[in-house]
């Protein structure tokens, strides 16, 4: 083990993270439930290796191993990992070692990820496909890149190009790309677990980039924060789902849909007149749209985003506060925000069949909504024993593979319950 100053353990040495894989391994398999394995290349030799440990450490929980592998080249194991949350890891990795290393550009990062069981059921299947996505993301200079997986592509409705030589510079092309409407929104739906209907949906950004193919956000946001495009850019993506929840509208289908913002963007002076203004152009109620915070987020509000937050809700915008739980400020938020919605972290979600701690976590957080008018989705759900225990403990929604991967907008108005779900 690597240690602190202070003499906590930090890092493990490779036959101990190896050993944590088989542990994992063993618990997912007896608990269906899934994890992430990142392979971090940091791209220079020189990097301080205390340094770029802490940076990893920092953004991961506590049961969750970091492992160095060699001097430029760290690993990391998520205990309880989606698709989507490991990206997310991986692009506030990529942020915390810019900040803290000096003579590494996010550029020079290389983060490959697989996830159990989607990416392999054994240890060196799963170890050779973080290689294969790290090695990708080192070729093409994609910053983070998932293992594939064979129904990524039909899951998108689109087919990703394969890149050849040097990566284009994609924080060079942003701005074009919103003029060529290069991005796109795809919605994951959230059903009620007792009656099996749709009962939101989430928009979920993809950049259709004419060399490199679908890109996941995890690949272009942490640009976009970087130089300052994301309140741009954001508030573009909610102008996207407004006018495809027109479109449904016109087609005879009211869907309200939910929109995740940055904490920057919260605080845009823009945000309330834009928002309110197009939802009266386009005659759609304001509760069909629902503004997401993340929970880790609510401790950066400033001033302004409170209130822009407070005007929003007033004016009938419905709020949620996503993966609750995670940061410290979710049981504050409930008192002190107009929240009408919690979406809770995929963490406690996975394991919740056979965890008695999560269970009565998620029975205690539904009881407490339920107490204070709250909506109650969890995310996250992968297996249909997940779903049955959430049911049982009187949670109201659900969101995760189960149900449906995030599909096409035109699609969304004839999405039921059970297809996707039986064949997962």
């Amino acid at each position: 083990m690597i240690e602190s100053q202070a003499g906590i353990s930090l890092a493990a040495d490779r036959d101990t993270f190896l050993q944590g894989i088989d542990i994992a391994l063993r618990s997912s398999e007896r608990q269906r439930s899934s994890f992430a394995l990142l392979k971090v290349d940091v791209g220079a030799d020189d990097t301080a290796r205390a340094s770029a440990i802490a940076a990893i450490r920092a953004n991961v929980r506590l049961n969750d191993t970091v492992a160095v592998l060699n001097e430029r080249e760290f690993a990391v194991l998520l205990a309880v990992g989606s698709e989507g949350g490991a990206q997310r890891v991986a692009g506030k990795i990529i942020d915390s070692l810019v900040a803290v290393c000096t003579n590494v550009t996010p550029q020079d990062i290389a983060i490959g990820i697989a996830i159990y069981p989607a990416h392999g059921t054994t240890r060196d299947q799963l170890l050779r496909s973080a290689d294969n996505a790290q090695y990708q993301a080192r070729r093409n200079r994609r910053g983070i890149v998932v293992a594939a997986r064979s129904d990524d592509v039909a899951a998108e409705g689109a087919t990703p190009a394969a890149p050849t030589g040097p990566r284009p510079d994609l924080s060079q092309r942003m701005g074009s790309a919103v003029e060529q409407n290069e991005f796109v929104l795809r919605y994951q739906p959230a059903a009620d677990l007792t009656s099996g209907r749709l009962l939101s949906a989430e928009a979920l950004v993809r950049w259709h980039h004419p060399e490199l193919g679908l890109l996941p956000p995890a690949e272009f946001l942490y640009l976009a924060e970087r130089d300052g495009t994301i309140d741009m850019l954001s508030l573009k993506f909610i102008e996207y789902a407004l006018v495809q929840m027109r479109a449904w509208r016109d087609r005879g289908t009211s869907l309200p849909v939910s929109v995740n913002l940055p904490a920057s963007t919260l605080q845009h002076a823009d945000l309330e007149p834009s928002v309110l203004g197009r939802l009266h152009d386009l005659a759609l109620a304001p509760d069909s749209l629902t503004i997401e915070l993340r929970d880790d987020q609510l401790t950066k509000l400033s001033p302004e985003a409170m209130k822009n937050i407070f005007m929003l809700a007033n004016a009938g915008v419905r709020i949620s506060i996503d993966d609750f739980g995670r940061g410290a400020a979710s049981l504050l938020a409930l008192r002190d925000l107009p929240v009408h919605e919690i979406k809770i972290d995929p963490g406690f979600v996975a394991a919740v069949a056979t965890s008695t701690a999560d269970a009565a976590i998620i029975a205690a957080l539904v009881g407490l909504c339920r107490a204070l008018g709250r909506r109650v989705i969890a995310k996250g759900v992968e297996t249909r024993e997940v779903c049955d225990k959430l049911r049982e403990l009187g949670c109201e929604g659900g969101q995760g593979f189960y149900f449906s991967r995030a599909i096409e907008g035109d699609a969304l108005p004839g999405w039921r319950m059970g297809a996707e779900s039986q064949a997962s």
